[in-house]
């Protein structure tokens, strides 16, 4: 089966991929704090560039380009491997990577409804969820005894190796060619993003995961402080409440791989269970308690992060997919990057918990913003799943 050899290198680069990030995290570290920052930031520039990754993925074969970033991928962390740059170097390679890594996601999430039937697609992108979120789950701690089993060059060249891997599984994927004629790259990315902005039920997906993100991941710098001055928490603690969050978005794909569910009802009960977590986690007095709430939280997010593709898919129309999930892309990074910027001013004005109990309500209010998408894929459903239009070629 066509959507197994996608699994199966997605699976592989996850698990290099969460390897390869720690690696960086620890080998900035050497450089100071600001160089943490500044490679982290390097790291997510990029996805910016969402929407032009999507017009590609929609005028390219999806097969090759996947394949070529892969490929470029295993060629940034091999010359990390061998050369060990100084700073500036790794900054610049940093974002080769991270380049690569954008053009990729929506021509992987695009090929998905060309490897499987219509009424498959939420079960395909739970598989991928499950593959996405082990590296989550495991890919810090085994990057983390790399680093310390055979320093940075180690964990690059592993991570090398899995792009590389990756990029081979690929080449026994059918063609996945793109249908109709096309203008150039600007017009098709500003025609990506006039159908999204048109769209009722597209625009409500992308506009209501900015709006989940932007508050939902205030917990990312609202944890630590809640842990460590709140509940005078350990750095182990700290950690185990953290990875509660990403075992439960395991949970959540691993649950969603299993029978057939309306994609509607889906999404309603995943940004529920993110704003009772993120609630819960500022209400509960123990820490056991809040990694509890936190692996709710986490669940909710999973759900949310399966049924989102799933609603895209079923929403768009083949041709336009790719810029889709650019725009999707995008309005996630876009909602990190303003968690970012007001979670330390709701920390400091309202104490952690204050911050957790506006960032689930935040999640609440992307439920509401959701609400025409939903109503666009009742009808869908109800009219008997994806929108066939411009199929892909395939041989």
């Amino acid at each position: 089966m066509a959507f197994r050899v996608l699994w199966w290198s997605r699976a592989v680069s996850f698990a290099g991929e969460g390897i390869g990030r720690t690696a960086l995290v620890l080998y900035a570290a050497t450089h100071g704090v600001a160089a943490v920052s500044l490679v982290l930031l390097a790291v997510a520039l990029p996805r910016f560039l969402g929407p032009v990754a999507g017009a590609l993925a929609d005028r390219l074969d999806q097969r090759r380009l996947m394949a070529v970033c892969e490929t470029g991928q295993a060629a940034v962390f091999l010359a990390l491997a061998v050369f060990l740059p100084p700073l500036p170097v790794l900054v610049a390679l940093v974002l080769v990577s991270g380049a690569f890594a954008t053009a990729f996601v929506p021509a992987g999430r695009s090929a998905v409804p060309s490897l499987v039937a219509g009424r498959d697609l939420g079960r395909a992108n739970a598989l991928l969820g499950l593959a996405v979120n082990i590296q989550v789950a495991v890919g810090p701690t085994v990057g983390g005894l790399a680093v310390e089993l055979g320093g940075a060059r180690l964990a690059f060249a592993v991570n090398a190796v899995t792009f590389a891997v990756s990029a081979l599984i690929l080449t026994r994927l059918p063609a996945l060619r793109p249908a109709g004629d096309h203008s150039g790259l600007w017009a098709e990315t500003l025609a990506g993003l006039r159908f999204v902005a048109r769209s009722p039920g597209p625009r409500a997906l992308v506009l209501s995961l900015f709006v989940a993100v932007s508050f939902a991941a205030v917990d990312n710098v609202a944890l630590v402080f809640l842990v460590s001055d709140e509940m005078h928490g350990s750095a182990a603690e700290f950690g185990f409440t953290q990875a509660a969050f990403g075992v439960g978005m395991l949970v959540a794909a691993g649950l969603l791989t299993i029978g057939q569910r309306s994609a509607v009802a889906l999404l309603i009960g995943g940004l529920v269970l993110s704003a009772s977590g993120t609630v819960a986690t500022a209400l509960v007095p123990t820490l056991l308690a809040v990694a509890a709430a936190q692996l709710v939280a986490g669940m909710g997010n999973g759900v949310e992060n399966v049924t989102t593709e799933t609603l895209v898919q079923r929403l768009t129309p083949r041709h336009m997919l790719g810029r889709v999930f650019g725009a999707v892309a995008t309005a996630a990074q876009l909602g990190s990057a303003v968690a970012y910027v007001i979670a330390g001013p709701l920390v400091a004005a309202l104490g952690p918990r204050g911050a957790f109990l506006v960032a689930g309500a935040g999640c609440g209010l992307a439920l509401v913003v959701a609400v025409p998408a939903l109503r666009a894929a009742v009808r869908t459903e109800a009219g008997g799943g994806p929108r066939p239009d411009a199929e892909v070629t395939r041989s």
